[in-house]
């Protein structure tokens, strides 16, 4: 027998040939929206939720300034209540010489009639008429703020702990 060139066919794996026209079923797209729908729900979500903790980090902080101030005009009053010969706070803040206890986020109020020490937010906070209220008589600090569903706001846990 001559030579003859030796031919070799390639086998195919078994497998199933595309169809032209495979349509993709119902229950895949949903699935595959579903996956998609996810990773953007997590990915926006927690873009959003740092979004929300530096802000409220930064407010934080502006809140946490104050409080020093807080505490060295409680201390005048007390001492001033203490040298007093009636025993009585000061009628006005400015008789305790603190100098500027103000900041541009919390200006400081002082009703001599309830005895409150009250710093009420500004603009530069980020959000005006949050009032953190001190009561002289109580030793006691409340929050009030007229739109606490808005941020930002002051939380009761950044205030200061007898």
């Amino acid at each position: 027998m001559p030579d003859t060139e030796k031919t070799e066919t390639k086998k195919k794996p078994d497998s199933k040939p595309v169809e032209a026209g495979h349509k993709v079923s119902l229950v895949e797209l949903m699935m595959l929206l579903m996956l998609v729908g996810l990773l953007f729900v997590f990915f926006f979500g927690m873009q959003q939720l740092k979004i929300d903790k530096a802000a409220e980090a930064l407010a934080q902080s502006k809140f946490e300034a104050i409080v020093p101030s807080f505490q060295k005009a409680i201390a005048a009053m007390e001492d001033y209540r203490k040298n007093d010969e009636f025993g009585d706070y000061p009628a006005f803040i400015d008789e305790l010489n603190l100098g500027t206890i103000d900041n541009e986020d919390f200006k400081f109020e002082y009703v001599f009639d309830t005895l409150t020490l009250t710093a009420v937010s500004q603009a530069a906070y980020g959000k005006e008429g949050i009032k953190v209220v001190y009561n002289l008589n109580d030793r006691s600090y409340t929050v009030e703020d007229p739109a606490p569903d808005k941020k930002p706001t002051v939380k009761d846990e950044w205030l200061p702990q007898e």
